[in-house]
């Protein structure tokens, strides 16, 4: 897969989460930084970071809310840990986590960019190789 294939179908999911967090879905991130990353990508809508409370006693609120939560941690060892317990915590409660948009984003750029507050520089610079790059015909 080349820069611009790659790009494309980042701002897919990009915009899959944009949509989805204006129609009400909770995006959990793990703190401050990612969620100023998605802000620069706009996507605007509740955006809730897991640093701010204990794991257990976030899930265990979003859990009473009952909506729709997108797992949106990072891949590294530390957001593949905290994807797995709010998973479980979430799972325990009745809930369907949504971690596939993750796991897409983390299959795309894994060799790139490991956490999701330097996504949406790594989409600037993909935006920049790919309008310099010449078009076939």
């Amino acid at each position: 897969m080349d820069d611009c294939e790659r790009l494309a179908e980042l701002q897919l999911l990009i915009d899959e989460l944009a949509h989805r967090a204006l129609n009400g879905s909770v995006i959990l991130v793990e703190g401050r930084r990612d969620r100023e990353a998605l802000d620069a990508l706009g996507i605007r809508g509740e955006i809730m970071m897991t640093s701010q409370k204990q794991l257990f006693t976030l899930c265990e609120e979003l859990a009473r809310s009952g909506g729709d939560v997108i797992i949106l941690s990072d891949w590294d060892d530390r957001g593949e840990e905290v994807a797995g317990l709010v998973q479980t915590y979430l799972e325990a409660d009745g809930l369907r986590p949504d971690l596939e948009i993750r796991n897409k984003v983390r299959q795309l750029v894994r060799k790139e960019i490991k956490d999701v507050e330097n996504l949406h520089r790594y989409i600037a610079r993909l935006r920049e190789i790919c309008s310099t790059k010449p078009q076939p015909y």
